[in-house]
């Protein structure tokens, strides 16, 4: 049967008759549009009206009535509902309401600081015995954070004081977590001590729940480093966690801890150690510097297939969360170098769409190095890595850690690019303790570990009783193969590259397209590129060839060119006084006089003419005079010692008259306090070369 009601007077019938049903001021709504749906319908009868709902007619002006009692009737019978559901549900709502409402007037950028002062401890005075409780809602959390920030120092002790007996529980919750931060964040040295103190035997169960980890991350960030052991000391053995006061030797190093200890302390902290990594890293709770440290502990001093398990574990999309800290990257590497062509793949593919955020990152490049180092699969290593290097080409080549990762295919391992501890990480794999070093101390515990339930005839049946495995092959099937099992893993390849190194640079170069696209953006941006820091030292290694003169193999065209357009540059005064000339800039210059310096002919095969030839003969052949003094007094002072003999002796008369005439004086760098002659400076000029 079809309803007597019009549309908009059943949904406010629904809205009315929902919940205020039991109060007296809904019932006479209710019976209120009633009669007036009574009115309306005994009009339509006498065919009044001109507006349609549904099957019949309605009157435009009697729409108006039902449109008032929902704006006014039924909103306001909500509101007053969801009021006193509210005052039910909430011990202190009407103060937490008062809280915001002050908070709101204290957050403006404008408000004067007394008044702002004389609200927020209005607002601490009417909080003060409920804060822990009022500290559990999302806005009344904020309100809090905004009166710590811009309250007193004795108002702020005091809010201490009542918080901190219930910092472990709210460092637990969503929102009042944030509180805790920043109490953490504006605490003094004794403050921050005693938060410490709640947070010692609690850090491990801490670090595995998802709102209380990022505190145990701030408190480990913004402490010392003796504090910073005392928390980390939590992850080594049960005894850190429940005798506060004991401390590791030296730096705190598990090396360092196992160096005095047995061997079967040895074990029992590996195994505690990995019973309280193992649920955090299930649960990706990655992101934090503190678990970045424990891993690293535990894995220099792992044997091999402890470590293969922390591998298995992390590759994939949670290693790429973790390139943001120095240990994280040491972590990407240790993967990378000792996985297995499966668990190389997973890592790869889990960069995906973040390669040139990682290539750009104070540490996360490294792990890209170790990739383009180690990783045989230049198919792969191509599809991801390096086709999302090409988009970014010119921010890499100017980014100071990103043409690290340019410059490791140009010139793989050079001292002068790469620090000390980079190179002697990519040699990580061969610095892990191996199986036969543990052997001893795995007897050693068995003997510890062995109980008469061993020996008891159970035992024995449970040895004796054969996996599927052995028992098709006892039977002369041949053994199952896992499905899940890499064929790198059969030949015992975890962490072998068998790929000759020049020749996957080869791949990675030329069959990518990557060679190619970056002589041409080094073309396109030479003068950008010359005038950089870190630009420099790209184009001069894409200029040069790359190591071993791979470039010239395969583009010797773009290489000519790119020689060419250097050339060109030297030639082109400059427009605007602010701006200074390639010959003379303090990057362009010293990067001019090294490619003249260390330039030759081109390799057999290729027509064409060295760089200090072309540079010569377009640039200064009829100019040396004009710069035979300043910064580019050295670019000039580089032909006579320059690699290509015949250039050489082209421009020999004229640097020779040069330096008779005085013009052109002999080019001196400081050394240790002393002026010596710089017959090849092959470095780029620091500030000491130029007092």
């Amino acid at each position: 049967m079809e309803s007597s009601f019009p549309a908009c007077c059943e949904k406010v019938y629904y809205l009315l008759s929902a919940g205020p049903r039991k109060f007296k001021q809904a019932d006479e709504k209710v019976k209120h549009v009633e009669r007036k749906v009574k009115e309306g319908d005994a009009k339509h009868k006498q065919g009044a009206g001109i507006y349609k709902w549904g099957n019949r007619k309605e009157s435009v002006d009697q729409k108006e009535p039902f449109r008032k009692l929902m704006d006014q009737g039924a909103r306001k019978a909500k509101l007053e509902l969801t009021e006193t559901r509210k005052r039910k549900r909430k011990l202190h709502y009407e103060i937490e309401k008062e809280v915001i409402s002050v908070w709101e007037k204290t957050r403006v950028r404008d408000i004067e600081k007394d008044e702002r002062a004389k609200l927020i401890s209005q607002c601490l005075k009417k909080m003060k015995g409920k804060m822990p409780e009022m500290a559990l809602n999302h806005i009344v959390s904020r309100a809090m954070q905004n009166c710590v920030k811009y309250c007193t120092p004795g108002e702020r002790k005091a809010v201490f004081e009542e918080l901190r007996p219930h910092c472990l529980s709210l460092a637990k919750d969503k929102y009042a977590h944030h509180i805790v931060i920043k109490m953490l964040d504006i605490a003094d040295k004794a403050q921050l001590q005693q938060m410490l103190s709640l947070l010692h035997g609690n850090v491990v169960a801490l670090l595995r729940h998802p709102y209380a980890s990022p505190v145990v991350e701030y408190a480990y960030t913004i402490s010392n480093a003796a504090q910073k052991l005392e928390l980390l000391s939590e992850f080594y053995s049960p005894e850190f966690r429940l005798f506060k006061g004991l401390n590791t030797p030296g730096k705190g190093r598990l090396a360092e801890f196992f160096a005095s200890e047995p061997a079967v302390k040895k074990r029992s902290v590996l195994q505690h150690m990995s019973l309280a990594l193992q649920p955090i890293l299930e649960k990706g709770i990655v992101d934090h510097s503190i678990i970045h440290r424990a891993i690293v502990e535990y894995l220099s001093v792992s044997k091999k297939s402890m470590i293969a398990e922390i591998v298995q574990q992390l590759s994939g999309g949670l290693l790429a969360r973790m390139l943001h800290t120095r240990d994280g990257a040491k972590i990407g590497v240790t993967c990378v170098m000792l996985g297995n062509k499966k668990e190389r793949k997973k890592i790869i593919k889990g960069m995906k769409g973040y390669v040139a955020k990682i290539a750009q990152d104070d540490h996360g490049y490294m792990v890209l190095v170790a990739i383009l180092d180690v990783v045989d699969d230049t198919k792969l290593v191509t599809k991801i890595i390096i086709k999302e290097l090409i988009k970014d080409l010119n921010n890499l080549a100017l980014h100071k850690f990103g043409r690290l990762v340019l410059l490791h295919l140009l010139a793989p391992r050079v001292r002068r690019y790469f620090p000390a501890d980079v190179l002697a990480l990519l040699e990580f794999s061969s610095s892990t303790v191996d199986d036969k070093d543990f052997a001893e101390e795995d007897e050693a515990m068995d003997e510890v570990m062995k109980t008469p339930a061993d020996t008891s005839a159970g035992s024995k049946k449970s040895r004796s009783k054969k996996s599927p495995a052995k028992k098709a092959k006892t039977e002369g099937g041949a053994e199952p193969m896992d499905e899940d099992k890499d064929e790198g893993d059969a030949d015992g390849s975890t962490g072998v590259s068998k790929k000759d190194p020049s020749l996957r640079r080869s791949e990675l170069l030329s069959k990518s397209g990557l060679a190619k696209d970056l002589a041409e953006t080094c073309r396109a941006n030479a003068k950008e590129m010359l005038q950089s820091q870190w630009g420099s030292e790209v184009i001069y290694e894409v200029a040069m060839g790359g190591v071993n003169g791979e470039l010239w193999q395969t583009i010797p065209g773009a290489i000519l060119s790119l020689h060419k357009e250097i050339a060109d540059l030297a030639t082109i005064e400059n427009q605007d006084d602010e701006d200074v000339h390639i010959m003379e800039q303090y990057f362009s210059s010293p990067t001019l006089r090294r490619l003249i310096l260390n330039s030759t002919p081109p390799p057999a095969g290729v027509e064409g003419l060295s760089f200090s030839a072309v540079f010569w003969s377009v640039a200064l052949k009829t100019k040396c005079k004009r710069w035979a003094q300043g910064h580019s007094q050295r670019v000039v002072s580089a032909f006579r010692e320059c690699a290509d003999l015949a250039t050489r002796e082209a421009a020999k008369s004229q640097i020779k008259s040069l330096t008779d005439s005085g013009l052109l004086k002999p080019v001196t760098t400081r050394m240790n306090g002393n002026i010596k002659l710089a017959a090849r400076v092959r470095f780029p000029f620091t500030i000491d070369h130029l007092m």
